[in-house]
């Protein structure tokens, strides 16, 4: 019988609980969630326990995942790979094939998944598709549907620069003592047409990826350019016409754009008084057009011009 690892991180303040037979679990886990900052208001206790598995002959399947959410409970599965979130008990089960934890992607996505889906799903933490950039002084979340070009613009501003924390996905606590956001600047991923648009990225070797492209290209943006949490100067809405522009828009079109790109998860969660403390900042359109570095400029520009109220 192999030595069970007991370990633990603390993202946000709350605490997590691993008890696992492989140390990939734990390494996974501290890879990010030990890096955030703790929220007074976040309490509470989540116990993992994590196993590794001799691999059934389908496996590794990466990356076809499949997600099923029913009473509290939220399962994750991956070949003979599962998860298994009980939200109202606050414990979690993984059990992993040893081909799946070798892929440093898939042993993150569990095991981060696991913490994200408890601090989600309990309500700790509320969850926006969107992007965040900043210059080092203000900040700039990058809110747009899928397809949108949040991954595209977001690297362009990287290159550009500017400090990155999210391509995809923010998260802020739910708690009304804070309305900073944080992100996930330690990888973007950009889908194969996306990295096609800029000359460095070209040929570059994609990786499989669990969403709906199945493949997409990893970049790992300088530690100088990792921005974990920012109270966002000013909300931009992607719109992908085809004319390079920026406008203001007030609070009254701002709340309909964010709702109209609203996922189902978001809509079942965010609720609308947490949005409006969000869309609280100078507001605005970024009609895309056809050149990713062009808007990186504007947005450079509106950064250098906001001031947060």
């Amino acid at each position: 019988m192999r030595q069970l690892i007991v370990d633990t991180v603390q993202p946000f303040g709350t605490t997590v609980e691993i008890t696992t037979d492989d140390e990939r679990f734990v390494v996974a886990a501290h890879h990010a969630m030990s890096r955030y900052p703790a929220i007074a208001a976040m309490r509470g206790t989540f116990v993992i326990r994590a196993t590794s598995l001799a691999d059934a002959p389908a496996d590794p399947a990466w990356p076809v995942t499949e997600m099923r959410e029913h009473d509290g409970l939220v399962q994750l599965s991956c070949g003979s790979g599962r998860m298994l979130i009980d939200l109202t008990s606050g414990r979690g089960d993984l059990s992993l094939p040893r081909s799946l934890l070798a892929i440093e992607d898939a042993a993150r996505l569990f095991i981060e998944g696991a913490i994200w889906t408890w601090l989600i799903g309990t309500g700790r933490l509320r969850a926006v598709h969107a992007g965040m950039v900043g210059d080092g002084h203000r900040s700039a979340l990058l809110r747009g549907a899928s397809g949108a070009g949040k991954s595209t613009i977001t690297y362009a501003c990287m290159r550009a620069g500017m400090r990155v924390a999210s391509d995809d996905w923010v998260y802020g606590a739910a708690t009304r003592s804070t309305t900073a956001l944080h992100g996930y600047p330690w990888r973007l991923f950009l889908v194969a047409d996306a990295a096609e648009r800029f000359a460095e990225l070209r040929g570059r070797e994609l990786v499989a990826h669990p969403g709906s492209d199945r493949w997409k290209l990893p970049v790992t943006p300088s530690p100088e350019q990792q921005m974990l949490s920012a109270d966002p100067d000013a909300v931009v809405f992607l719109d992908p016409a085809p004319e390079l522009s920026l406008r203001a828009v007030g609070k009254v079109e701002a709340r309909q754009r964010f709702w109209s790109s609203a996922l189902p998860s978001e809509r079942e969660r965010l609720g609308r008084r947490w949005v409006n403390r969000v869309l609280d900042k100078p507001c605005y359109v970024l009609q895309r057009g056809h050149d990713p570095d062009a808007c990186a400029a504007l947005l450079a520009t509106l950064l250098g011009e906001t001031r947060q109220p």
